[in-house]
């Protein structure tokens, strides 16, 4: 007996049973390992890729984020100068508003003066003529008569140059 049949085998029997099993693993390498590790290398493949879109993600979200506070923070200093802007033309207004009404505010005490003033010289003539025209009553009773034109209106002049002089000093 053969050594291997003292085993339990039988010889032909396991050269087919071999062959058969090399066979099998001829057909499923070919027609199962080989789909299989290429579909395995396809998803490894594409869960790279998504990996790295979500990291270039990622850092566009970041990107993005710096742009945006960026830009927060340039509208935060636009703003910032606009209000002070408008601060600065406001102050300008209430300064202008300011001088247009002490301008006018001297103009009318300055009109009030003339007037004022005006007043002033009209008292003091209409005063004149009145103590002019007392005078010449007075003369008039004290001489005892009345006295010609030409010569009330001497006594008149003079009676005016008098007073003149009595106001200025």
């Amino acid at each position: 007996m053969n050594p291997i049949e003292r085993l339990g085998l039988n010889g032909p029997l396991l050269i087919s049973q071999v062959v058969s099993f090399l066979l099998l693993l001829l057909l499923l390498r070919l027609f199962a390992y080989k789909p299989i590790m290429k579909m395995m290398d396809a998803r490894a493949a594409k869960i790279r890729e998504s990996l790295e879109a979500g990291e270039h993600a990622k850092a566009e979200a970041a990107d993005a984020e710096k742009e945006v506070a960026k830009k927060i923070e340039e509208a935060s200093a636009s703003g910032q100068k606009i209000v002070d802007q408008a601060v600065k033309a406001a102050e300008d207004v209430r300064h202008r508003a300011e001088q247009d009404a002490r301008k006018q505010a001297d103009a009318m005490i300055e009109k009030a003066r003339v007037e004022i003033a005006h007043e002033k010289e009209e008292a003091v003539a209409d005063l004149r003529k009145e103590v002019a025209d007392l005078a010449v009553s007075v003369a008039g009773k004290t001489l005892g008569h009345s006295l010609d034109e030409a010569t009330q209106k001497q006594i008149i002049d003079e009676a005016l140059k008098e007073a003149a002089t009595l106001g200025k000093t």
